[in-house]
């Protein structure tokens, strides 16, 4: 990764636990950001400018630049499509647009963060739909998958492009050098599947070297493959699913072991294991979820982000930035396009 200084807005105004605890966020990553760095803090200065004035980070830049509005839960995202609109995600994405800032960080709001992304600067050339990627835990190493809920209803198409977003995403910013690719499916034969599914299965096979076929979502969470993909439904599903058996899991132990005060004491040996076993299924450890496809790069967090998974958001847009992520996907698309015209020519004649 390239470790230079960096210009990051933050939409500090729509999370869940309020603005003071995406402040407290952007001090916990503002203190490892490279020297030079500048964090602008978007939101409303009446609410938040005092906390925001008062950020201590040696050698990193922290201002307010004011936003008036807020679209929240209730609201409708498309109000970000707006080129009027002064709400805090919309103006994010507006400095990225200026070049005020090479990143934006938006917590709770994916709707609206994607309108806001669309509008100010676009779609990558030769990408028909945006992507949530989601790093999810497994028995192995962490796994991408995506699309997690920006294009619910996709084309076989559109899962490739997420497929060649993906991987590129696993390369650059995990660090694989071969990654892996399944697509989501409820069984391993080609033949199984939807229409999409089945359809997608013969692009990828065709075009994506590091295709290895279906996937089941139980064998996902083994680690057999680095990246899967599946339309935004498909993944949304499983994402919100595997939030929940990770809650039931932690909070039945939790209970479980409260029951009898000396069951404490018996596992204090293990308490080391514990704490590695919950840092593996927070996803606070994970960041935010980069939205992939759009010109410019955006970080959306989860809306109950808390301090710690708002600076792991803002370090996941430093990683993002600094291994010029765009340009690369911008790159192997480009590939890709060049073999499916090519295959095409190849068939016509």
């Amino acid at each position: 990764m390239i470790d230079r200084p960096l210009r990051i807005a933050v939409d500090a105004m729509g999370g869940d636990l309020g603005p003071l605890e995406v402040v407290k966020g952007i001090e916990l990553a503002a203190r490892k950001l490279p020297a030079g760095s500048k964090v602008i803090v978007v939101g409303d200065a009446d609410q938040i400018g005092q906390q925001v004035s008062a950020v201590a980070a040696e050698g990193v830049e922290v201002f307010m630049h004011h936003a008036p509005r807020v679209i929240g839960p209730s609201d409708r995202p498309s109000e970000a499509f707006r080129p009027d609109c002064d709400a805090s995600v919309a103006v994010s994405a507006q400095l990225v647009r200026s070049g005020d800032a090479e990143a934006f960080v938006s917590i709770g709001n994916t709707g609206a963060a994607m309108a806001a992304s669309l509008r100010q600067f676009g779609a990558i050339p030769g990408i028909d739909r945006p992507a949530i990627a989601t790093v999810m835990p497994t028995l192995g190493p962490p796994t991408v998958m995506l699309d997690m809920g920006a294009t619910v209803d996709c084309e076989p198409e559109q899962l490739l492009q997420f497929a060649v977003m993906g991987l590129v995403y696993c390369r650059t910013v995990l660090g694989r050098p071969e990654p892996r690719l399944g697509l989501l499916s409820n069984g391993e034969e080609p033949s199984k599947g939807n229409d999409l599914t089945k359809r997608a299965h013969k692009l990828l096979k065709e075009f994506v070297p590091e295709f290895v076929g279906n996937i089941e979502a139980g064998e996902a969470f083994r680690g057999r493959v680095d990246v899967v993909v599946c339309d935004g439904f498909d993944g949304n599903v499983v994402l919100k699913c595997a939030e929940g058996v990770a809650e039931l899991v932690l909070r039945a132990m939790r209970e479980e072991l409260s029951r009898h005060p000396w069951t404490w004491a018996a596992l204090l040996p293990l308490r080391p294991a514990l704490r590695r076993l919950r840092a593996r299924l927070d996803y606070r450890e994970f960041g935010g979820a980069p939205l992939l496809g759009v010109n410019g790069v955006c970080i959306v967090g989860h809306g109950r982000s808390d301090a710690v998974a708002v600076s792991n958001a803002i370090r996941a847009a430093q990683r993002a930035v600094g291994n010029e992520l765009i340009a690369r996907i911008e790159r192997a698309i480009e590939e890709v396009d060049r073999r499916r015209a090519t295959a095409n020519r190849v068939g016509v004649a």
